[in-house]
Formats: structure tokens, sequence, C-alpha cells
């Protein structure tokens, strides 16, 4: 008798939309907070514009990028109306420009980054 596939095994594997959208979407300052600490990550900005902020662990820090506290990693949340998409699992903060491009496949209303 032939061994039963698992459901692992069957499973198509997932579309870059599917991803996106098991990603975990916040405002919250206390949870991105946590979530930072948690992975071991900090606020970082670009030096020539403080507006583009991310979150970046010690070795991940660009040349052009300076450590900068929370206010001013949030000032572009507040002023623009951003939320933060993270993948708890792995511990990946996805960039809008990523989850813009996974939801805008053919036939894929919406983007990931819309105001909250």
């Amino acid at each position: 008798m032939a061994r039963k596939a698992t459901a692992e095994e069957t499973a198509l594997p997932a579309s870059p939309v599917a991803e996106a959208r098991r990603l975990k979407c916040t405002i919250d300052h206390g949870e991105i907070i946590h979530f930072a600490g948690a992975h071991r990550l900090f606020p970082v900005a670009r030096k020539d514009d403080p507006a583009l902020v991310r979150l970046a662990a010690r070795d991940e820090v660009k040349e052009n990028e300076v450590r900068v506290g929370w206010p001013v990693y949030f000032r572009p949340f507040i002023d623009r109306r951003l939320v933060f998409l993270h993948d708890e699992a792995s511990g990946q903060a996805v960039t809008r420009a990523e989850a813009d491009a996974a939801l805008a496949q053919p036939g894929e209303p919406g983007a990931a980054s819309t105001p909250a």
C-alpha cells in the first residue's frame, strides 16, 4: 500500500499575494517597539532624508543611514498615515515596496500600504 502524502507535501507554494496577506499589520507604536526589541532591531533613517526610515539589525545599517530615536522613526508613520507590516514567525518587517509589489499582481485589487 502506497504511503499517503502529507498536507505539507501536497500544498502548492504560496503566492506572493497569499504571503502578503498573512502579514500582521499595526499602527500601535508599543507593538512596533516590542517587535523590534524581540528581534534586536532599532530604527535608522537615511542621512539625507530622515523621513526614509526602517528597522535594522546592527550589521544591516548602511553607510548612508544613521541610528535615530523612536520619535523620528514614527514621524513618517504619523504624517503619512502609514502602517507597519511584519511577519512574526520570521521576524521580518516588510517594506512598503515589497508589500505593494506582492499585492499588485494582476487581478488582485488593493495595496498593503494604504493609509490606515
